[in-house]
This record gives C-alpha cells, structure tokens and sequence, in this order.
C-alpha cells in the first residue's frame, strides 16, 4: 500500500505542511472539508495540550477563503519596524 492509498482509507484528497515542521497542516477531506490544524504541543508531565482545529465545511466556503487571502498584499516593514518587532519578541 503506498501513500495515496493510505490517505485515501482516511478520507483524504490532499494535504499541505504550512510554516516550519508539522506546525500547521491543511488537509481536504472526501467528504468536501478542508481542515485547518495546529499541531498540539507536547507538556513535560502533563501530555499534548489541545490542538486547534478550523474546518471550512463546504466548496463555497473555501472559495471565499480563497479569495480573500489571493487579495492581500504583502505589508511592507521597514528594516527599523522589524528590528523593534523582534526586541518586543524576544524580550
């Protein structure tokens, strides 16, 4: 059984790593979904913290997303705002 098959017997089309290593995950499921996952973190002594989840529940929904995330523009940051925001980050 390779890859496809086995996200196939789980329900799913497609999937996408978003930002660093499993942080985020964008998955389109069967049944017309597209879920929206952090991945938990995991506490000495105390287990995974609670994961967070964004479901989009139908095509119309994800279009709308879609959308509106192709009609943002990249904000300019100086090299000074970006040095203010990473003292504020770090501090």
């Amino acid at each position: 059984m390779n890859l496809d098959d086995r996200l196939k017997e789980k329900g799913i089309v497609s999937n996408e790593l978003l930002g660093g290593q499993f942080e985020r995950m964008a998955t389109y499921k069967t049944d017309g979904t597209l879920r929206i996952e952090a991945t938990p973190d995991f506490i000495a002594e105390v287990g995974w913290s609670p994961g967070q989840t964004i479901v989009l529940q139908n095509w119309d929904e994800i279009c709308r997303l879609r959308d509106f995330l192709n009609g943002l523009v990249p904000i300019p940051v100086s090299k000074q705002e970006e040095e203010g925001y990473l003292e504020r980050a770090t501090a």
